[in-house]
C-alpha cells in the first residue's frame, strides 16, 4: 500500500478522502492548506500526493509547480481534485505535470482506483528502466555507425525545407524542429462491415483530438484511419516541454485503449511541414501534411510498433530528445533501417 499526502482545504472533503483512502489500506498524512502540504511532503517524502486545486492562498497548480522544482519531489505522482470540469483547467493541471485527474464530486472508489494506477505505473516504470540499460549503449554505437550515411540525406531535407517556407510563408506552416505522433488505434480491420468500420475510426479518432489538444497539440491530421499529431518544440506558451507532453498524450492514448486491444502509436522528432489546402468555391481551409523525411520516419515506425506488439515505439531521434526523462523496452528496425524502441513509461529521476 501507498504512504499518501492528501492536500485539502475543506474539512468535510479531506475526512471523505482520508476515510476512503485509509480503507483502502493506504497509510494517509493531511494538510489543510499547500504550504502546509510542502512541508510535510519535504519532511517525509510521500509515495503519491493527492491535492484539491482550488485553495485559498496557495493553489494546487502553484503547489504541483513547486513539487516539480523541487530535485526530491519531482517524481512523486501527484493526482489533483477539483471541482472544475472545463477542458482548459484538465489542460492546464496535465501539461503541469499532474498524473492524474478527478472531477468533483468523485466515488470514493475512483480516487482509490487513481491512486492505484499512478502507483502501478510506477512500478512498471521502475522495472523496464532496469532492462533497458544494456540496450541503450549498444544502440547509441549502432547510430554512430549511421551518422555519415545520413547526413546528405539530411541536408537535403533541410534545403527543401527552407525553400518551401520561402515561397508559402504567408499560408503554409513549416517547424524546423517538432515531434511527430502517429497512432493506430484501431488494430487489424475485423470482417464487421464498412458500416462499423468507419464508425469505429470515427470515435477512435475523436477521442485521439480530444486528447492531443489537452496535451498541446498544434496540429491533429487524419492520416487514413490512424492520426497523425504535431508539437511544435520551440512554442513557449506551455511550461511543460513539447517531448514530455508528446509522451505523456502518447501514454494517455494507449492507456485508453484496453489491454486485449492492439493499438500502436510512434513518437519521432524532426522538421515537418504543412501544406494549406484550400477550397476557394466552398470556403473550407485546412492543412495537409507535406511528406519528407519525419513523416516517413514515423510510418515506419508505427508499422514496426505494430508487427513487434509494441504499444508505443520511439525513433533514436525521439529517445534522445528524451534521454533521461524516458523508460525505453526492447529495440528492433524499422522497414527503412532506422532503430526503433519501445517506450514503457516515464522514467524517474
Amino acid at each position: 500500500m501507498a504512504n499518501v499526502l492528501l492536500i485539502e482545504d475543506d474539512e468535510a472533503q479531506r475526512f471523505v478522502a482520508r476515510f476512503a483512502l485509509k480503507k483502502a489500506g493506504h497509510e494517509v498524512r493531511e494538510a489543510a492548506d499547500g504550504p502546509a502540504g510542502l512541508d510535510a511532503a519535504r519532511q517525509q517524502r510521500p509515495d503519491v500526493i493527492v491535492c484539491d486545486v482550488m485553495m485559498p492562498g496557495m493553489t494546487g497548480y502553484d503547489v504541483l509547480s513547486q513539487l516539480r522544482a523541487d530535485p526530491g519531489l519531482a517524481t512523486v505522482p501527484v493526482v489533483l481534485l477539483t471541482a472544475m470540469s472545463e477542458r482548459q483547467h484538465m489542460r492546464q493541471g496535465m501539461t503541469a505535470g499532474a498524473d492524474d485527474y478527478l472531477t468533483k464530486p468523485y466515488r470514493p472508489d475512483e480516487l482509490c482506483a487513481a491512486v492505484d494506477a499512478v502507483m502501478a505505473r510506477r512500478q512498471v516504470q521502475e522495472e523496464a528502466f532496469r532492462s533497458s540499460v544494456s540496450g541503450l549503449v549498444e544502440s547509441a554505437l549502432e547510430r554512430q555507425k549511421e551518422v555519415l550515411g545520413r547526413q546528405y540525406e539530411n541536408q537535403l531535407q533541410r534545403e527543401i525545407n527552407k525553400r518551401w517556407t520561402q515561397a508559402n510563408r504567408a499560408t503554409d506552416l513549416h517547424y524546423a524542429r517538432a515531434f511527430l505522433l502517429l497512432a493506430d488505434l484501431i488494430g487489424p480491420q475485423a470482417d464487421d462491415g464498412e458500416a462499423n468500420l468507419a464508425e469505429r475510426v470515427k470515435q477512435a479518432q475523436q477521442a485521439a483530438r480530444d486528447t492531443l489538444y489537452l496535451f498541446g497539440a498544434t496540429q491533429v491530421l487524419p492520416y487514413g484511419p490512424e492520426i497523425m499529431a504535431v508539437f511544435e518544440a520551440d512554442r513557449d506558451t506551455l511550461t511543460t516541454p513539447a517531448e514530455i507532453r508528446v509522451l505523456r498524450a502518447a501514454l494517455a492514448l494507449a492507456r485508453g485503449v484496453p489491454r486485449e486491444r492492439p493499438v500502436s502509436v510512434a513518437l519521432h522528432a524532426g522538421a515537418v511541414a504543412l501544406v494549406a489546402v484550400t477550397d476557394g468555391l466552398h470556403g473550407d481551409q485546412g492543412h495537409a501534411l507535406v511528406p519528407g523525411e519525419a513523416v516517413n520516419a514515423v510510418a515506419a515506425l508505427e508499422d514496426a510498433s505494430a508487427e513487434n506488439g509494441w504499444r508505443i515505439a520511439a525513433t533514436a531521434a525521439m529517445a534522445q530528445a528524451l534521454d533521461g526523462q524516458v523508460r525505453l523496452g526492447r529495440q528492433a528496425r524499422t522497414r527503412r533501417g532506422d532503430d526503433a524502441f519501445e517506450v514503457v513509461g516515464i522514467a524517474d529521476a
